[in-house]
């Protein structure tokens, strides 16, 4: 054969993409594999879970229909997890199906109030509650697949339940006032003490046998009411035949760490003033106090607010940036669990201090007293501020609101002076303090 033949064989170039071709269609074919496989394996751990869950609430029915004690002995159980162990598994532990292991939670709540309505609602109790079974099966690595759920309601033959008995709905909300669930609460009166856990309409129902006052409380690690209070309780008057209701609003605690500031030039005072927090919901008040652990604070224990708080130096009344003629800093917004951060800024403020002669008077510990006492820490009543220099000036900073200012271990000439009433956005203040 003479000449060039374009078939002989193939160029380094043609090679190159036809080997990135097959490497395209084989990763494509590789993915759509383990998609396929995944989804699969889903299933098939969906359909596991299914069976756990009607499994579950089968063995329930048969418990709650076994004895007239049946419900009652039912709804005593509320929340368990894992309680009826697959051949050769223990009750609590997962149950494991082809070396999977799955977690049953079962739920049990009477509705006293009638099938589909809360008891935390409102309304009256009906001579027949029901109880709602709900169970949920998770597993590992479910990624974002929803757990599986079922929910049966099951209600007692007449005359199995005490015609005596009471309910007590507690209803447990978060702070953008929706239901949570899953928190334990207790009651305690004269029946004895009982615990329930909340559903998914963040209620947990008592039947109670004996009538009187009964104490609610909750002690889940973290969490606080709208006071800070960490273990809050509240009280409620069961009477025979009826049902009562009690709310709280009970979610994870926030924190907030707060760092003194003033201008450059001029120092903290000695006595470092305390911390204020501010939100209408703060009851009855509105604010909250802390005394400093230093130039910087961590407040913790706060209800989350989801309009925040104000932050300011000072716990007096008047050293409110409102109270003193300014405005509050914008609000600082922190979520249930988590930490923030602000700053608290303090009024420049310098004092020349001086003798009757008109000398400079060096080392001379300056104090300030404020003009209304009301809201403030005793350690507010009389603040050191800090020592003058040798030219007598203390270049140092205060809280909002008026103060008056005297020389330790001396006395004035004339009366002590104070200042024009500060806020933290203040130009720099001077005052000039005359001693005998």
């Amino acid at each position: 054969m003479t000449g060039t033949d374009s078939d002989a064989g193939l160029t380094l170039i043609e090679v190159t993409i036809a080997m990135v071709i097959f490497a395209m269609v084989a990763g494509a074919v590789v993915t759509g594999l383990a998609g396929a496989l995944k989804t699969a394996r889903t299933d098939k751990n969906r359909v596991a879970a299914a069976n756990l869950a009607a499994r579950e609430l089968e063995i329930s029915r048969n418990e709650f229909n076994s004895t007239t004690s049946g419900p009652t002995a039912l709804a005593a159980q509320n929340q368990v997890v894992n309680p009826h162990p697959l051949p050769g598994g223990t009750a609590g532990n997962p149950l494991k199906v082809d070396g999977i292991p799955y977690t049953v939670t079962r739920n049990v709540e009477w509705l006293p109030a009638g099938a589909g309505k809360s008891a935390c609602d409102g309304g009256s109790a009906i001579s027949y509650p029901t109880l709602s079974v709900h169970v949920e099966v998770t597993w590992p690595v479910m990624g974002n697949v929803p757990p599986v759920e079922s929910t049966t309601m099951m209600t007692p033959p007449k005359g199995t339940l005490a015609s005596n008995l009471s309910f007590v709905g507690v209803q447990v909300l978060n702070n953008k006032a929706a239901p949570q669930s899953d928190l334990p609460v207790t009651l305690t009166g004269p029946g004895g003490t009982y615990t329930d856990t909340t559903a998914d309409d963040g209620c947990a129902v008592f039947a109670l046998p004996t009538a009187g006052t009964y104490t609610a409380s909750l002690s889940s690690s973290g969490y606080v009411d709208y006071y800070g209070a960490t273990n809050p309780t509240k009280t409620v008057v069961v009477t025979s035949g009826t049902l009562s209701q009690l709310q709280f609003n009970y979610d994870k605690a926030a924190s907030m760490t707060v760092s003194l500031t003033t201008q450059a030039g001029y120092a903290l005072p000695t006595t470092l003033p305390g911390l204020t927090v501010a939100n209408t919901g703060l009851q009855p008040s509105g604010v909250r106090s802390t005394a400093s652990s230093g130039a910087t604070t961590t407040i913790s224990t706060l209800w989350p607010f989801v309009d925040g708080y104000s932050v300011w130096a000072g716990t007096c009344s008047q050293s409110d940036p409102a109270t003193a003629g300014g405005t509050r800093s914008p609000a600082v917004i922190v979520n249930p669990g988590a930490a923030g951060s602000t700053t608290a800024a303090l009024a420049p403020v310098t004092v020349t201090v001086k003798t009757a002669a008109g000398l400079a008077l060096a080392n001379a510990t300056v104090l300030a007293v404020p003009a209304s006492t009301t809201g403030c820490l005793t350690t507010e009543t009389s603040m050191t501020l800090g020592v003058t220099n040798a030219s007598g000036v203390l270049a140092t900073s205060l809280p909002a609101g008026k103060w008056t200012l005297q020389i330790q271990s001396k006395s004035p000439s004339g009366s002590w002076p104070s200042t024009a009433t500060l806020l933290p956005t203040s130009s720099p203040t001077s005052v000039t303090v005359v001693t005998t």
